[in-house]
């Protein structure tokens, strides 16, 4: 047969199955030839073709199925598979038609899932209109499009969040709720991208008996966006997105989710409340109208009104203005931030000194190997022109560096050190410290294009160490967090100096304006709309800030070999 029937990524489809029975009213076999997404699990697409036809597949090659009629099909019934099982007993001699196959997942199951499948059945009738083309184990999710695209007088559902309950969900949590949601059969087929209202109320409907709603999406629909789908829904649910691909989006209620028994009630006692308010303060009202026009009691009752609160305000203070708010509101948050800056100050310390604590560095030796002015002169010249080198950076002298000199000095005598960024008064303190690790001889400390060469010769009774990397000095994990702590409390103090000049200018500025003095009033509020106030969010402490102080075992430092920072020991061989 020349003519086949093409199956695009929407799978098999009700379409597909009505140009199929139109076929086999003239020819007993079609065949069939797959594209795109389907190809991926042929063996599954072949079980959903006969359950869906009542045919046969015959005969498969690849991406191309042929497939049969069958000996008791009738011309007469080709509307679905359950009429066709309804024959005469005239034709029971024949081999039976393959057993759908939902039914035979239904055979698999036990009484508990049966159940719960048919609860989800039930449930997903009540919802809307079921996908007749899911190519999935039943039960057939609900179709999102044919759901009503916008539904008047929609609205957001109504959320509370207890008190001290954390408005977003762990990570365990959302974990086993990803885990959950893996197992569970779709909720809803979805297509388009927008216009998701009837979805959302569905999902909302949902969510009063299941805490997951998953939603599948539709095969071969042209101009899908799974993220535009899932942006829409979390706008209009604001329900909490636990993941999101090509083929699912899955949504959990929300820890502040209530139903809507709870919501009414919750409406019901806000509206008493509220009529409770207006119902006293009619009746002060008139208690108060009635006593000031009574010849008995001359000065009216006022308590508990606003007249009491002028009065009050007048007699024993001053009314706080827009202004002196707004000060107090930028000195409190000045003095604030400087708080919490200080006790990151503190843990940075703290951390600093945890680092340092693995820190024991050699003294230098009494009896250090001395070299004549000749030798110091040929040595840094030899040193200079040397192409070799080691660069070391922000974690400075660890256990790598001694074990990177150690290795040159197995072929040469001296070794050339680059150090950037720093002045000569560190670098100075850098060579001190190499020469005492290593237990060289510092010969020269030179300014180059590439940044301050420090050169070292080994000595002439040089025995290589058994040991090339010293356990007293700190590991390359053990490094960097120093680095990134001494920064960090480098930061911090600039950011707190910043801030007490601050507080200090905006404090002189209004002593000057409560004692008269006149100030430009526009350039004092754009300094204070100037003043660079840090947000909460970016001084909240991580819980896993310090993840990079937690060092390697012991074992570690036996095994393989760690570069100090970056080496360009291009003729160094191994």
């Amino acid at each position: 047969m020349k003519e086949r029937i093409k199956v695009g990524a929407a799978g098999v489809t009700q379409a597909l199955v009505d140009a199929i029975h139109d076929k086999w009213k003239i020819d007993e076999v079609v065949k069939l030839k797959f594209e795109g997404q389907s190809t991926v699990n042929m063996k599954r697409m072949h079980e959903v073709l006969e359950s869906k036809t009542g045919g046969l597949v015959i005969w498969r090659s690849g991406c191309s199925v042929v497939l049969f009629r069958g000996l008791t099909y009738k011309l007469d019934c080709v509307q679905t598979y359950k009429e066709v099982k309804k024959v005469d007993l005239d034709v029971s001699n024949h081999p039976e038609k393959p057993v759908p196959d939902s039914a035979r997942i239904q055979r698999k199951l036990s009484e508990e899932e049966s159940m719960e499948i048919s609860e989800l059945n039930n449930l997903l009738d009540e919802l809307g209109p079921r996908f007749v083309d899911w190519s999935g184990p039943p039960p057939l999710p609900v179709d999102a499009d044919l759901l009503p695209a916008v539904v008047p007088g929609y609205k957001t559902p109504f959320r509370l969040l207890p008190y001290g309950v954390r408005p977003c969900l762990k990570d365990s949590q959302t974990t086993e709720y990803r885990r959950i949601a893996r197992n569970t059969h779709p909720h809803f087929a979805l297509g388009r991208s927008r216009d998701l209202q009837g979805l959302a109320a569905a999902m909302v409907k949902l969510w009063e008996k299941s805490a997951i709603a998953k939603i599948a999406i539709k095969r071969g629909v042209l101009n899908t966006s799974n993220e535009r789908m899932a942006w829409e829904l979390k706008r209009l649910t604001r329900g909490t997105l636990l993941s999101r691909n090509k083929e699912y989006i899955v949504f959990y209620r929300g820890i502040d989710f209530l139903p809507p028994n709870v919501t009414k009630s919750l409406k019901e006692r806000d509206r008493l409340s509220m009529l409770n308010y207006q119902e006293e303060e009619e009746r002060r009202n008139a208690l108060a109208l009635v006593n000031s026009n009574s010849k008995n009691y001359k000065v009216p009752m006022v308590a508990g009104t606003l007249a009491e609160t002028v009065a009050a305000t007048s007699r024993w203070g001053k009314q706080v203005v827009d202004e002196d708010v707004e000060n107090m509101i930028k000195d409190s948050a000045l003095a604030r931030h400087a708080s919490l800056a200080n006790q990151k100050l503190k843990k940075a310390e703290k951390a600093l000194e945890k680092v340092q604590g693995y820190l024991e560095p050699e003294e230098l030796p009494t009896d250090l190997e001395t070299i004549t002015d000749e030798e110091r002169l040929v040595f840094r010249k030899i040193g200079l022109s040397m192409k070799p080198f080691l660069l070391v950076g922000r974690r400075e002298v660890f256990d790598g560096t001694i074990e990177n000199i150690h290795l040159h000095w197995k072929f040469r005598e001296l070794v050339k050190v680059i150090v950037r960024g720093k002045n000569f008064g560190q670098v100075k303190h850098l060579a001190i410290s190499l020469e005492a690790e290593s237990g060289g001889v510092l010969v020269s400390i030179d300014k180059t294009t590439r940044g301050y060469a420090i050169i070292l010769y080994r000595g002439k009774n040089y025995q290589q160490p058994l040991r090339l990397r010293p356990r007293n000095l700190l590991t390359r994990r053990q490094a960097l967090a120093r680095s990134i702590e001494l920064q960090r409390r480098e930061g911090l103090k600039h950011h707190i100096s910043s801030l007490q000049e601050q507080m200090e200018l905006l404090k002189s500025e209004i002593e000057d304006m409560k004692n008269g003095k006149e100030i430009d009033d526009m350039a004092f509020y754009k300094k204070l709309d100037d003043t660079s106030i840090p947000s909460d969010d970016e001084m909240e402490e991580d819980e896993d800030e310090e993840a990079y102080l937690q060092t390697y075992d012991s074992g570690d430092e036996d095994g393989a070999f760690i570069d100090a920072e970056s080496s360009e020991d291009d003729d160094l061989d191994a």
